[in-house]
């Protein structure tokens, strides 16, 4: 069994520490934040390590990091725990959740997530410290950079690629062949179907109401 270090205490940490709580190849021996978000909040049953006593507490030698760090400021946050861990001798661990499909011929990178119902095609490469949130697809030979956030419900098609530090939101579509530029925003539902401009912001058209009521409208579906 893997002893590992949740490093996060905030949404992301929340949602991900039941997964590895009920993961057999884990035990959780610890929980840290950066030094200034210690006093700010915590996770049932831990007591929050600052990220400058870690070493101290849990030597590199005895536990790995698992990153529970969200996607705050396009992933930079992430980024920064990420490398300071590294330069002190962490292992950052890839968790991979049992029930997500990874092939055997994808690459994944050091200290990714791939949650519940995630599928990873063959011959797609997931750079260093990304996140594939459940149920999401990387379709074949698409690549995802480093420190990238791809929620839940995403599809990237075949041969797009996605640069460093991006968000791409809920159920977002990115097409064949596209590349989406370094630091962008992709919204919830986005349809990306041409190349992006990096540090750009994509969001898809927010539903209008119809003049109908809910209840005129369902008489159409009616069998």
């Amino acid at each position: 069994m893997q002893r590992v270090i949740v490093a996060g205490t905030g949404m992301a940490a929340r949602n991900l520490v039941p997964y590895i709580a009920a993961d057999d190849r884990y035990q959780i021996v610890g929980v840290t934040a950066d030094d200034e978000f210690v006093a700010s909040g915590s996770l049932e049953g831990f007591d929050t390590i600052p990220l400058s006593l870690v070493p101290q507490t849990f030597p590199p030698t005895a536990a790995r990091v698992i990153m529970a760090i969200g996607y705050g400021d396009l992933n930079r946050v992430r980024e920064s725990v990420f490398g300071r861990l590294k330069q002190v001798g962490y292992v950052i661990e890839t968790f991979v959740h049992p029930s997500a499909y990874v092939s055997r011929d994808a690459v994944v990178g050091e200290g990714c997530l791939i949650l519940p119902g995630a599928v990873v095609e063959p011959q797609v490469t997931v750079g260093v410290n990304s996140v594939v949130w459940s149920n999401a697809t990387l379709a074949h030979d698409c690549q995802v950079g480093d420190h990238c956030w791809i929620a839940a419900g995403t599809v990237v098609s075949g041969h797009a690629r996605i640069h460093r530090n991006t968000f791409v939101g809920v159920n977002a579509t990115i097409v064949n062949d596209v590349t989406v530029g370094e630091y962008n925003l992709v919204g919830a539902a986005a349809f990306i179907s041409r190349n992006t401009k990096s540090h750009s912001v994509y969001l898809a058209r927010s539903a209008e109401p119809v003049r109908f009521s809910a209840e005129e409208y369902a008489q159409h579906f009616k069998v």
